[in-house]
């Protein structure tokens, strides 16, 4: 993982058409607006129990690809307690962020697979923080050319597109449903390559 600025950030972000807007959020860049925009929101579970397998499902929308970024747009207001958590799990102890300047982070996927699901599973687990804080983020991927967009505001997720329907999220949400506590294909194949 590594943090960016916005014009390291808007520089991958083009090649999805997306670039980092006035409020610090992932947007559509100003000639990709005109197109229809396709969302679905959804409250997440106020029991926390609840929250954490939501957050399995919600983390396991996005297409991967080669990379994704997670950003904090400005309405996310931390307090010392929850930045010095959302900190510890960027990267221990070794890593002490200012969350007012760093908001975009950056994490990488290659050929190594342990490190490709760590960073998977790190990026569910800031999903999970900012669903259970109520901040504002938006999740993006390599693959999110069709304008694939995971936002998070106010305990609420939506999940957006601008050229692709969203049944994925459709579905996602229905099995969720069906089994709040029930785990997801993509954690139930890590947890079958861990045994």
């Amino acid at each position: 993982m590594k943090c960016l600025t916005v014009v390291e950030a808007n520089e991958i972000l083009r090649s999805i058409g997306m670039e980092i807007g006035n409020w610090n959020q992932i947007t559509d860049i100003a000639n990709c607006e005109h197109r229809k925009s396709i969302w679905k929101n959804y409250q997440a579970p106020k029991n926390s129990h609840e929250l954490f397998y939501f957050a399995e499902h919600v983390a396991g929308w996005l297409p991967r690809g080669s990379w994704k970024i997670f950003q904090l747009d400005n309405s996310t207001s931390l307090d010392a307690v929850q930045a010095y958590l959302f900190n510890k799990l960027l990267s221990g102890s070794t890593y002490d962020s200012d969350l007012e300047k760093n908001k975009t982070f950056l994490f990488e996927f290659g050929p190594d697979g342990k490190s490709n699901t760590e960073a998977e599973l790190l990026i569910f687990n800031l999903i999970y923080l900012m669903l259970l804080f109520e901040g504002h983020v938006q999740v993006v991927s390599s693959n999110s050319s069709a304008g694939q967009r995971l936002s998070i505001q106010d305990g609420f997720v939506y999940f957006s597109s601008r050229e692709s329907d969203i049944s994925g999220a459709e579905t996602l949400l229905r099995n969720f449903e069906c089994n709040p506590l029930g785990i997801p294909q993509w954690i139930s194949e890590i947890n079958a390559d861990s045994q």
